[in-house]
Parts: C-alpha cells; structure tokens; sequence
C-alpha cells in the first residue's frame, strides 16, 4: 500500500517541479526536489561504480530511419538512371575527327587545333595593323595583302584603301574570299557575283 502511495506522490513533485518551479530556476529542470523516500535505493549510483555507456541511452528515441531503403534505391543512389541522371561513365558518342587535320573534337563545335591557326594568323594581322596604321582612327578600308598577291589585283581595287602587305605567303587554308567585303556595307552597284571553286580558295 505504502509504494504506490510513494510513487503517486513522487509524480506529482515531479509535476509541479516541471510546471511550476522551471520558469523560476535558471538551472535545466531536472527533479532534484524529490523527496529521498520517492526514490529507490537502485536509483543512486556510487561515485565508485564503473562507468557503464548503456545506462545513459535508457529510454533514448534513436534518431535512425525505421525503414530499410530497398535495393532498387541503394542502386539508383550509386549508379543513377539512364532516364534520369546516369552517373556510370560511358563512351562519347558525340565525337567526330577533323577533315582538315585529323584531330578529333565534339560534333557543333570548331576544331580547336584548326582554331588555333586562325587564332595565331589573325593575332599576326592585328599586330601588322597597328604597327603600319598606328592607334589613329581607320577612315579608309584596309586590304591586307600577303607576298606575291600585290600583282594579282589592278589599281581600282586599292583606291580608297590602305594596303597591309605581309611578309608572308598566304596559308593555304586562308581563303581568298574571307576578306572580301559583304552584307549591308557591301557595294550595291555591282551586283555581280563570282563563285570561286574549292581549288582557288588558298
């Protein structure tokens, strides 16, 4: 009769500690104001007593998934999904080799190592243009000549027009007709138009 007695009162010190005596005390609510009698003598621990890891997680909630994620889920995690995002490594289909000089670059793109010469010759026709010409504002068309060019064309294509002359013959990938003039800028009076054949292009 005397224990559930002790502990119906025990409950209710614990009660009115939590609900009462907290928002008073600046200490964590913890129930030290239980009388010695509520508590069982398997409550105190000795200060010599071992240390046991156990006896702290008693009653404890582990914050753990409480379902086992499926195999199918472990593998779309690791490997993707073709549909969705695949993160196995696979062969590059979208891989073509250069017809001009062999190397291999992506399908919509410019070849790199072809690039690169353009790149490099017009760096040298920048540097031309601003060694003859100066930083003076351009007035006049400039037509850029490469050695041995200079007889080809007859005085009324240099009129108006200030001549570049390189020191070099022309690459045989520069095409004679990337300098020519066109679009809205073009000369309308002449509409007359020359293709020129795959062979006369450098």
């Amino acid at each position: 009769m005397a224990g559930p007695m002790l502990k119906y009162l025990s409950d209710a010190l614990v009660k009115f500690e939590y609900v009462y005596l907290t928002p008073l005390l600046s200490r964590p609510s913890v129930p030290q104001w239980m009388p010695v009698l509520a508590q069982s003598s398997q409550q105190f621990v000795e200060k010599d007593a071992p240390f046991d890891i156990n006896s702290i997680f008693d009653g404890f909630l582990w914050g753990v998934p409480t379902c086992r994620r499926s195999a199918e889920k472990r593998m779309m995690r690791k490997f993707g999904a073709p549909n969705w995002h695949n993160k196995l490594l696979l062969p590059r289909k979208d891989i073509k080799t250069c017809g001009t000089c062999g190397h291999h670059h992506e399908i919509g793109r410019l070849c790199p190592n072809c690039y690169s010469k353009v790149k490099a010759e017009t760096t040298v026709l920048q540097e031309k243009m601003v060694k003859e010409l100066g930083l003076d504002p351009i007035d006049k068309e400039v037509a850029v000549v490469y050695q041995g060019e200079k007889n080809q064309f007859d005085n009324e294509f240099f009129k108006g027009k200030k001549v570049i002359e390189m020191e070099k013959p022309r690459p045989k990938w520069f095409s004679k007709n990337l300098l020519q003039k066109s679009g809205p800028n073009s000369d309308l009076s002449n509409t007359e138009t020359t293709a020129i054949k795959p062979h006369d292009l450098g």
